[in-house]
């Protein structure tokens, strides 16, 4: 009788190591044949899959997309109130991109992929993420106005600057090797935030411990260390 075979955690598994495979040697480089090794299947078995390497591509950022949803909803359901809820969602984002540290370039490449490929499916799922990301960020802003956290604002305006900063975080990150820590960049660009929205009763509860946390900054990069 032959095996029986679990094909979607076969799958999971080729997406699994074609991730390791394209993070270390490029999308562009990497064989269908490199990522069967790695796998230590045969070529022929990732086409039961996948019928174009672009596809097996695709499937590992939607893997890992899928994954960072996940989390932060789970973090954010899990909160007790809104500003727990925006730490919640900062932790997350650090987490995820610092697990992943290794593999960041991967997910520029992807970006960049997106962008020349005449597969909409690329753009069309970074554009899904985003949206999850600022549909959450949306909700959290509604609810900060309507606790007296943060005065009345252009909730969608916001969290598209709020989407274009995390973005530009991550990328400075990425391109300076990783030579500031992410969480402290991330709480100094929430404490930016957070003083220039802030009500003002509640201003005078926070401004004292943000204020000192913008004059700390988030450490040296690697910019202002070359620059000495």
């Amino acid at each position: 009788m032959p095996a029986i075979v679990d094909k979607a955690a076969k799958r999971a598994q080729i997406v699994l190591h074609a991730a390791e495979v394209f993070s270390q040697t490029g999308y562009h480089t990497t064989k269908m044949a490199d990522i069967a090794q790695a796998a230590g299947i045969g070529k022929g078995t990732i086409y039961e899959y996948f019928a174009t390497k672009e596809q097996l591509f695709l499937a590992v950022y939607d893997a890992w997309m899928s994954q960072y949803e996940l989390i932060v909803r789970q973090r954010v359901d899990e909160a007790s109130d809104a500003l727990s809820k925006v730490d919640a969602v900062r932790d997350s984002a650090v987490e995820f991109y610092e697990s992943r540290a290794a593999q960041a370039p991967l997910l520029l490449e992807f970006w960049a992929h997106a962008l020349r490929t005449d597969n909409p499916a690329f753009l069309e799922r970074i554009n899904a993420t985003r949206e999850f990301l600022r549909s959450i960020g949306r909700q959290l802003t509604h609810e900060l106005v309507r606790a007296g956290w943060f005065r009345d604002v252009d909730v969608n305006a916001f969290t598209d600057l709020e989407a274009g900063m995390s973005d530009g975080i991550f990328l400075t990150w990425v391109l300076e090797g990783r030579g500031f820590p992410l969480d402290k960049a991330f709480t100094f660009r929430q404490s930016v935030i957070g003083l220039g929205l802030l009500a003002p009763d509640t201003r005078l509860v926070l401004e004292e411990r943000l204020g000192a946390k913008l004059r700390k900054g988030f450490g040296a990069t690697t910019r202002s260390k070359t620059s000495r």
